[in-house]
């Protein structure tokens, strides 16, 4: 009997089963690059907000740090709307008379950024 030409159904079942796994394999990386991609995305944009609130902060006279109404964001937060929803939170610590840590919070979707900053009253205005 001559030989046929081509491959046989276990051949063929073989090279399917081969093919499935790479395809899955590559699925599943490009959905796990999507989701970092996101998360980084959203990390840079909630420390760029903190970083511009930290500017705020920082110019504010050492006198005014600790009155009620300075516990909230005073950046404009636009850049915070892929985010949503999102909350915010100033908290301020006085170790010492003279010295301020403010802490800065933002949290989203399970996860949170904080950046802190230590204000000293030098007696000077609020650049130095």
């Amino acid at each position: 009997m001559r030989r046929g030409r081509g491959f046989s159904l276990v051949e063929v079942l073989v090279a399917l089963a081969i093919l499935a796994i790479v395809i899955t394999t590559t699925i599943a990386m490009f959905a796990e690059r999507t989701r970092r991609l996101r998360d980084a995305s959203e990390t840079v944009l909630a420390f760029q907000a903190l970083s511009n609130e930290a500017e705020y902060w920082r110019r504010e006279p050492f006198a005014q740090i600790d009155k009620a109404d300075n516990q909230t964001f005073k950046s404009d937060l636009d850049i915070l709307k892929p985010l949503t929803p999102y909350t915010t939170e100033v908290k301020v610590e006085s170790p010492r008379t003279d010295v301020r840590n403010v802490t800065l919070t933002i949290r989203w979707a399970k996860r949170e950024a904080h950046l802190g900053i230590a204000r000293a009253d030098t007696g000077g205005s609020g650049l130095w």
